[in-house]
């Protein structure tokens, strides 16, 4: 169980990741520790460790964490070599574990290679949580995805970054694809999907729950393909009160964003 989060340290660390994604990731590393009896962990694409640091965190004993990044070595393909010139100049395995060790006095299997070449190192079946932030590139995140399901165990959860975000569409077209075979989404927020390739109704009922419990954030159910998904909010606004508050026939009319 992730018994502390050390945020101040985690969000010192150089990268993206909302404080809703932070608290999703633990919740759900949480629940896949007691309801899958454990698991290994691994996270495709590191960038500085930030998601990684926090996934680190519940770690138990006889669990592995595996991580694999390009870092700084050459891509495979020109486009991805490219992508990765433009946006992770700073990248390297060495900026990765110092970040790290911020954290953690031990550092988790940390590998520089293609992210879908995990399957060649890490146990199959075996996992509990994967993150997948790696290439942007359609034909990757497919290899990435195929990773994802070798690796999990029976219950697994996959989680994507990325999916919705104006420059990737590939991750957009690869994952939605993706849901038309075996992969099942069961939430969304602002930046993350969070999916199974198996039942969804545990984790949604464990997401649900949370999030009325706490009150921090707001849920609304859509469905996507007859499927349920949750999609996970900021807290609505409180109306205002005060001379400038709208009217409409004596009655007050307030629009809200989603």
């Amino acid at each position: 169980m992730v018994t502390s989060i050390p945020y101040k340290q985690i969000e010192a660390i150089p990268g993206w990741f909302r404080r809703m994604d932070m608290e999703l990731f633990r919740l759900l590393l949480d629940a896949t520790e007691e309801h899958l009896c454990g698991g290994d962990l691994a996270e495709l694409g590191a960038y500085l460790g930030k998601s990684a640091a926090l996934m680190g965190c519940s770690l138990q004993p006889g669990e592995t964490f595996t991580v694999i990044d390009l870092f700084s070595a050459e891509a495979t393909t020109d486009d991805n070599q490219s992508e990765n010139e433009e946006q992770y100049a700073e990248l390297s395995k060495e900026a990765f574990e110092g970040y790290y060790r911020t954290v953690h006095d031990e550092l988790p299997v940390v590998l520089r290679a293609p992210s879908e070449e995990i399957v060649q190192h890490a146990a199959h079946g075996t996992h509990r949580f994967v993150h997948i932030d790696a290439s942007h590139l359609y034909e990757h995140v497919v290899a990435d995805i195929a990773a994802a399901r070798t690796l999990l165990k029976p219950g697994g959860v996959v989680v994507f970054d990325d999916y919705r975000a104006p420059h990737t569409p590939g991750v957009a077209s690869a994952v939605w694809r993706a849901t038309t075979e075996d992969l099942r989404p069961f939430a969304v927020t602002m930046n993350k999907m969070y999916a199974t390739f198996d039942d969804t109704q545990p984790w949604l009922d464990v997401l649900s729950d949370w999030i009325d419990e706490r009150g921090f954030w707001r849920r609304e159910i859509q469905h996507v393909a007859g499927q349920p998904l949750l999609r996970v909010l900021r807290p609505a606004p409180k109306p205002k009160s005060g001379a400038n508050q709208p009217q409409s026939q004596g009655r007050s009319r307030w629009w809200r964003r989603g």
